[in-house]
């Protein structure tokens, strides 16, 4: 054992010293670590436009052919959940650094009337709905009101916010990744409905969001009987 220990620590130490007298190996270890590391955090713009591909897909799904009520109802709840998350964590995330870059119209057009507001009101209203008691029509037409603005908070986004924000100065990927894994952190969380009435801006909504959501997920274990939905 002590000879085993005496060659481990021999190791060790040539190891070190050629590491210290080849700089350029040096930083070739500090850069694999580093791409390493970025590989393992995905950006949080790729991560918000997958939630985004998942949020048409459940809906696509909803419109399909072969859907009966039930398990429209079904899927009714678990996009308004899924956006719910989703919302929560942009708002506590990646708003916030729109409005330090972008600045404060840019951070409100997202937040406001033509983003956030509109969809959390629609799907507060889709919230106290069922299909047994409203019918699968007017559940239906109130989603799709939902999703209409969805899309277009979407469209904004992808093609007009995210690009100007990834073009500016700072805007790396490394700064990208960091958002990525704050944005994964916010969504463990994260409130599971839709709550017009929050604060959705820093530090307000942390604490509402923290507040509320034990309190969303006890809702949630009774009305998906146990099982709530992950995406």
């Amino acid at each position: 054992m002590l000879l085993l220990r005496a060659a481990t620590a021999r190791l060790l130490a040539s190891s070190a010293a050629a590491t210290s007298s080849a700089p350029g190996l040096s930083r070739l270890a500090a850069q694999s670590r580093a791409m390493a590391t970025t590989m393992d955090s995905p950006s949080i713009i790729s991560m918000i436009n997958q939630d985004h591909s998942k949020f048409k897909s459940l809906w696509n799904e909803y419109q399909g052919p072969n859907m009966n009520g039930e398990m429209k109802q079904k899927l009714g709840w678990a996009l308004t959940r899924e956006i719910a998350m989703h919302s929560s964590a942009e708002e506590e995330v990646m708003y916030p650094e729109v409005r330090k870059r972008l600045g404060d119209q840019a951070a409100d057009t997202l937040l406001g009337h033509e983003g956030h507001q509109t969809i959390k009101e629609l799907l507060s209203e889709l919230d106290r709905m069922t299909v047994e008691r409203h019918g699968e029509a007017a559940y239906t037409a109130k989603l799709k009101e939902a999703m209409d603005h969805l899309y277009h908070h979407i469209d904004d986004e992808e093609n007009k916010f995210w690009p100007q924000f990834s073009a500016l100065p700072g805007v790396d990927a490394d700064l990208l990744s960091h958002l990525g894994k704050k944005f994964e952190g916010a969504k463990a969380h994260a409130v599971t409905r839709p709550h017009a009435w929050a604060p959705n801006k820093p530090p307000l909504n942390v604490i509402a969001n923290m507040a509320t959501a034990p309190l969303d997920a006890a809702a949630d274990m009774w009305r998906f009987a146990g099982h709530p939905p992950t995406m």
